[in-house]
């Protein structure tokens, strides 16, 4: 066990700093939290010492406040500032014997928090507040509050050069094992409506509801005393109307200006379309047994519900990768068979996590002739995020909208910068599910959507029309501000890049900021969020006006404003880090706005745009840094930290349980773990930094192999067993083990076949009973053992699993409807056999086993 905190170099040896305390405080309202994270440290040794710590937050938060407290006597509340001006303050602090706090971003999801002079028995209590957007779990169709505990391990290389003059220390690092506390997590729900239901899937809580007899507020704490989480608290919370839509109104008096937010989760339906399906799993050793087992199953529901004259392909991927076909291949008898086969033995035996060559394979090999949606299915434990999503930007932009990735993010740590930044540079969503979580509903909900084609030409309407065109029109008598870019020179060359064109007449002057600037896809049963920040002075509409355009047509939504405006930043920051992930990912209006196009929009004004919103709503960013400084007066014989040499390195390394810490290079599985035994080599396994605690076993690991469920797809009907087994389990009750083995009893085009496998599970020999009768009614019907197992089954589906699972296994039941169709034609014999199957399975339901 590890206990995640401070550390401090000593003759370049990192030394552990104990945690005294942590203290968790979140507060959530409705689907925005805010968390303040409180962390206790004592320095015991008998020098003044500099030390840092890491701790992860959610890819969506923005980090907006952080201070240090000293002996419990004094405050010092950080103030955000250029990253290099921030880091050079810094400095310059600790080389004088001042006490100095840094808050630098690391990346999206990494923090780092270097503490300089903390001086011989001097007690330090850090605290950093975030605010964050809140997913919405369509599993339990409620709002999900994650807490991460420890940074995803990244497996391979950085090559940057060039940290923009930050203090971070990019390297792996190890804490103490000790700690002499319990944690303190305490969570207070504040909603707008009745809060109906609360729980959480990865802790044991205890939850107060009716606090102060108010419905609407609730109380959780964790119910066991624990030192550390090993694993990502989750809470999910289910809340009256929550999912309706909604607009609100923020003024914030320090910017005198009005945030807007926009926010619903969709149920509207359209049509499906023929597509490509890709499946990229991710196969490699830190999948582990759980996350991969997990992978198999939601990968096997998604084969199974595929609908007939589609096309589909599998792509394995690890520090190789293969695909199961050559290229797509449509829908049929052989390619399930040959899915199903690989998706029940498949096993986390790839290696490293090497995502983007896998992605690249398949935009590579996709079909022209059809949309495309892929299915990344994976931990996400990479270093090359970027990388991958430029990747993503280009072949979604070549594909014109024929292009969507859906992302899933599978296990208990998972990387949710990289699951959720290439679902939103694909126009797709991302979904996530830890190992004792079911996905079900989850990856169905997936597949139906990326089913329906792409709306498009969406428009929000913030303000009025009249007010709209006049800001256009102050615009115009304004000169846009013209920044120019000088290209960089090499002091190791003698070639300088060329020189952009220089850039004339960019416009900055926008006084409507719309984030992100390009609405986001919209989703049935997916949370669609949008803010709108007005310059001063501008009001926003009564009614705000979503319109979009469908394949099925125009669609509208009119949003009435809340009356009640909201005091205070929250919304405002959220708005903000939505503005700078814009900037950084070139979505921003500086790069898109129609006044810009065809220009150049040079680095420097992209920085000075994220410099300017990081100090505006005091929010650290990837040019933004907060900084305190604790000024001391210094004793003449006092001692003093020198200023750490501070190494810039070509090459950052960030390593997961995929490879060992000490590689310099991509490492070859079999110099990792024996392909036959799966042994873990424990003097391999790497220390990972976070922000509680992490568990690395050193013993070995052997993944477990998933023994083949053969699909039995005889066409023999008169296949009629003497004696039947008895069941292991009871069919006549709804639980996920039924539905994944009844599912395995369908063909690839709807039908359920009347053979050995059917006979077993309903524990019958024959159908003649009920075959006799129904030709009674309707007459001599071709195939008509088939038309009554596959109506059996449709009703068993409905009567049984639709209880529980009826967005499971919904689109089994429309592939069966639809073959139905086609082999009896009479709506009306359709009617007869249907009410005789329902008789049927109705009176199997009540039979005594």
């Amino acid at each position: 066990m590890q206990i995640y905190g401070l550390i401090y170099v000593i003759k370049e040896k990192e030394t552990s700093i104990p945690l005294q305390n942590v203290v968790v405080e979140a507060n959530v309202v409705d689907m925005i939290t805010e968390v303040t994270i409180s962390q206790t440290y004592k320095n015991v040794e008998k020098t003044p010492i500099e030390a840092l710590y890491k701790f992860p937050i959610h890819e969506a938060a923005a980090v907006c406040g952080f201070e240090a407290e000293i002996d419990g006597q004094r405050k010092v509340k950080g103030v955000v500032k250029e990253a290099k001006k921030a880091a050079e303050e810094y400095t310059k602090a600790i080389e004088e014997g001042h006490g100095a706090y840094l808050l630098e971003s690391e990346s999206a999801d990494v923090f780092q928090c270097s503490v300089g002079n903390i001086t011989s028995g001097q007690t330090i209590v850090i605290k950093i507040t975030y605010v964050s957007e809140l997913k919405h779990d369509s599993e339990s169709e409620k709002i999900r509050f994650v807490l991460p505990t420890h940074i995803a391990p990244r497996y391979g290389f950085s090559s940057s050069s060039s940290n923009d003059g930050k203090i971070l220390k990019a390297d792996a690092v190890s804490y103490s094992n000790k700690a002499d506390f319990y944690l303190d997590l305490t969570i207070t729900c504040r909603m707008t409506s009745i809060i109906q239901n609360i729980e959480s899937p990865s802790h044991k809580i205890s939850t107060e509801m009716y606090i102060d007899e108010n419905p609407k507020i609730s109380k959780i704490t964790l119910a066991e005393q624990i030192t550390y989480l090993e694993k990502d608290f989750i809470l999910v919370i289910k809340s009256k109307d929550l999912d309706q839509p909604r607009a609100f109104v923020e003024y914030n008096p320090e910017t005198q200006t009005n945030c807007l937010m926009l926010t619903l989760v969709p149920k509207f339906a359209l049509n499906t379309t023929i597509s490509e399906l890709i499946f990229v799993v991710d196969r490699s050793g830190s999948m582990s047994v759980k996350p991969m087992k997990k992978a198999a199953q939601a990968l096997e529901l998604l084969l199974r519900s595929i609908p007939e004259d589609c096309f589909f392909n599998i792509i394995s991927f690890g520090s190789r990768y293969d695909s199961l076909f050559p290229e797509s291949q449509l829908y049929s008898e052989s390619s399930l068979s040959k899915a199903l086969n690989l998706a029940q033995t498949m096993t986390s035996n790839y290696g490293g996590t090497e995502i983007f060559t896998a992605l690249k394979w398949a935009f590579e090999n996709s079909r022209n002739d059809m949309p495309t949606s892929i299915f990344l299915i994976t931990d996400g434990e990479v270093w090359n995020v970027d990388q991958v999503v430029e990747l993503v930007r280009k072949n979604e932009e070549r594909k014109k909208g024929d292009l969507r990735l859906f992302s899933l993010g599978i296990g208990d740590a998972v990387s949710h910068h990289l699951v959720e930044s290439v679902a939103r540079t694909g126009k797709g969503y991302a979904q996530f599910v830890t190992n004792d979580e079911r996905m079900d509903k989850k990856v169905i909900g997936m597949l139906k959507n990326a089913l329906k084609p792409p709306i498009k030409d969406y428009k929000i309407t913030w303000i009025d029309n009249d007010i709209l065109e006049s800001i256009e029109e102050s615009t115009k008598e304004k000169e846009p501000e013209v920044i120019q870019d000088k290209p960089t020179i090499s002091f190791m060359s003698n070639n300088t890049e060329p020189p952009s064109p220089p850039p004339s007449n960019i416009f900055t002057d926008i006084k409507v900021q719309q984030a992100p600037y390009f609405i986001p896809s919209i989703y049935p049963g997916v949370r669609f969020i949008v803010y709108c920040i007005l310059e001063k002075n501008i009001k926003p509409c009564k009614v705000i006006t979503l319109k979009a355009t469908s394949q099925d047509g125009p669609m509208k939504l009119d949003i009435p404003l809340d009356p009640i405006t909201l005091q205070g930043s929250k919304i405002h920051r959220l708005a903000a880090r939505k503005l700078i992930q814009d900037l950084n990912d070139e979505k921003s209006f500086l790069h898109n706005h129609p006044k810009n196009a065809g220009k150049h929009i040079p680095a420097s004004l992209v920085k000075e745009y994220i410099i300017k919103l990081g100090k505006t709503f005091n929010l650290a960013s990837k040019h933004t840094s907060f900084i305190a400084i604790d000024e001391r007066t210094i004793e003449p014989n006092e001692v003093i930290i020198k200023a750490r040499k501070r190494n810039v390195h070509q090459r950052q390394s960030y390593v997961s349980a995929d490879a060992p810490a000490a590689a310099t290079s991509f490492a070859s599985y079999d110099q990792i773990v024996s392909p036959v035994s799966m042994n873990w080599n424990s003097r391999s396994m790497s220390n990972f930094s976070g922000l509680f605690s992490s568990k690395i076993s050193s013993k070995s690991k052997r993944a477990a192999t998933r023994q083949p469920v053969m699909m039995d797809m005889s066409l023999n009907m008169n296949v009629k067993p003497q004696e039947i087994n008895k069941p292991k389990f009871n069919h006549k009750e709804s639980h996920i083990e039924n539905l994944f083995e009844f599912l395995g009893l369908q063909s690839f085009d709807g039908k359920f076949l009347p053979n050995k496998s059917f006979y077993e599970f309903f524990y019958i020999n024959d159908l003649n009973d009920l075959k006799q009768e129904v030709e009674k009614e309707v007459g001599k019907i071709k195939a008509i053992e088939e038309i009554l197992s596959t109506y059996i089954s449709m009703n068993y589906l409905e009567i049984i699993m639709f209880e529980n699972f009826k967005d499971e296994c919904e689109m089994c039941y429309e592939k069966a409807e639809k073959a139905l169709k086609k082999m009896v034609e009479n709506e009306e014999k359709r009617k007869i056999i249907f009410e005789k199957a329902k008789e049927w399975i109705q009176n199997w339901v009540n039979e005594k086993q």
